[in-house]
């Protein structure tokens, strides 16, 4: 087991100005994630299924005489899983006794706050289909992962050719950037309810993205989307008004530049979306044991002398439909 060494801090005549030197870089989930995420989610038990209604058909034209036209819809079920999460920080009871900063303990502590960030981990692993936080990574409701081209039976995903899983142009220049992004916004526009109509309305695609990039491409990202931009040839156009093809369109897009990304892929979200693509199953709340001397059933410590701080908490990461998400791959 790791037990936290405190040489360091057991010197007498210590200054404890330095004493919280990390623990201020540990933040709350970002807000962002709420415009991807769905975090409100109880659970009650393990797993759970979940089940929702395909898309209802649409009016059709009645001639008279003719039986009225029917028609029907499907449903879909799925499972998600809950997990448990746990982390126990330890030390020796005379370490803390010694310890000239009176802030080890305070900072063990404080890891346990750290929970708040499991939910964008989670996020993280299911957008790039990764394991380095989550044991495995669910499939959508439609029998793949959260991007796909098809879906599980092999027909064009939403009923539009490429799906929610784009071909880029790459990242490196802003005409790159704008190609795809108009690209991302044609897709959403072509995507079916299942029914032959158009899978989200107008305002719905107006009302904006969110793009989520890798950190190193926050330039790039920015140039093409907020910088206002001349476009001056020279000996021609002195004296142009600034302009952006994003901006001048009204159109809303926000960026979420992130180190929990790399390389050239880029993610784009819907903010007015009906249903958030990802979600977290919450079954039991974070909860914090402690082993201390004094305490009167503390075996552990009178055995060894080793004190320590555990957390403990139980929620699991899914993916609803995405199609209000697609990836440009680059």
């Amino acid at each position: 087991m790791s037990t936290v060494i405190a040489s360091n801090v057991l010197a007498n005549g210590l200054r404890t100005e330095f004493a919280d030197t990390y623990s201020m870089l540990r933040r709350e989930a970002d807000a962002r994630l709420a415009i991807v995420m769905d975090t409100g989610i109880n659970a009650t038990n393990r797993q759970h299924e979940f089940a929702y209604f395909n898309a209802a058909p649409h009016m059709e034209f009645w001639r008279r005489g003719d039986p009225v036209p029917q028609d029907g819809f499907d449903s879909v079920q799925f499972t998600t899983y809950v997990y448990e999460w746990a982390r126990r920080i330890a030390w020796s009871k005379f370490d803390r006794k010694d310890d000239q900063t009176q802030s080890l303990m305070d900072l063990a502590r404080m890891a346990g706050k750290s929970a708040a960030l499991l939910p964008e981990r989670f996020f993280f692993d299911l957008l790039a289909g990764t394991t380095t936080t989550i044991p495995a990574v669910p499939n959508a409701p439609d029998g793949v992962g959260l991007y796909s081209a098809t879906d599980g039976t092999g027909g064009y995903r939403f009923g539009v050719q490429y799906g929610n899983l784009l071909t880029g142009s790459g990242a490196d220049t802003t005409a790159h950037i704008l190609t795809d992004y108009y690209n991302v916004l044609e897709q959403f526009k072509m995507m079916q309810d299942g029914k032959g109509q158009p899978m989200f309305t107008d305002d719905v695609i107006d009302g904006g993205l969110l793009i989520v990039h890798a950190a190193d491409h926050t330039e790039e990202m920015e140039t093409a989307f907020l910088q206002k931009r001349q476009g001056i040839v020279k000996g021609t156009d002195a004296g142009v008004t600034p302009s952006n093809i994003v901006q001048d369109a009204s159109r809303n897009v926000m960026l979420w530049g992130t180190q929990r990304l790399t390389g050239a892929d880029w993610y784009a979200f819907l903010l007015k979306a009906p249903k958030k693509p990802t979600f977290t199953l919450d079954r039991e709340g974070l909860q914090e044991f402690t082993a201390l001397e004094g305490d009167q059933n503390s075996d552990h410590v009178r055995n060894t002398g080793e004190e320590y701080v555990q957390w403990e908490l139980r929620s699991g990461p899914g993916v609803a439909l995405p199609n209000s998400t697609i990836k440009v791959n680059n």
